[in-house]
């Protein structure tokens, strides 16, 4: 199923659940896990088709979370920097 198919799913489920009319309190509890459990399982489906939120990738660059702002940078192993600093050195 594509993330369009799955959204539509779900909001298919969330009308189904509402328009459901329950005669006890068991049987609305039961309904009321059932509709959870599809829902947990198509969002479940859902989140690899829609990929990884900004914030939580590798890019770098400046970013703000809860109110405050950091920067993000690339951290270079310190063997590979040493190796870079020394060729630098070299070279002038």
């Amino acid at each position: 199923m594509s993330a369009h198919a799955i959204a539509t799913a779900i909001e298919q489920e969330v009308s189904a659940f509402r328009n459901l009319r329950f005669r006890d309190q068991a049987e609305y509890l039961e309904a009321k896990d059932a509709h959870c459990a599809r829902i947990r399982s198509l969002v479940r489906q859902l989140r690899p088709k829609i990929g990884v939120p900004e914030m939580l990738s590798f890019g770098t660059g400046r970013r703000t979370f809860g109110g405050r702002s950091f920067e993000v940078v690339a951290k270079i192993p310190r063997k590979l920097a040493e190796r870079s600093a020394s060729r630098g050195r070299q070279s002038a």
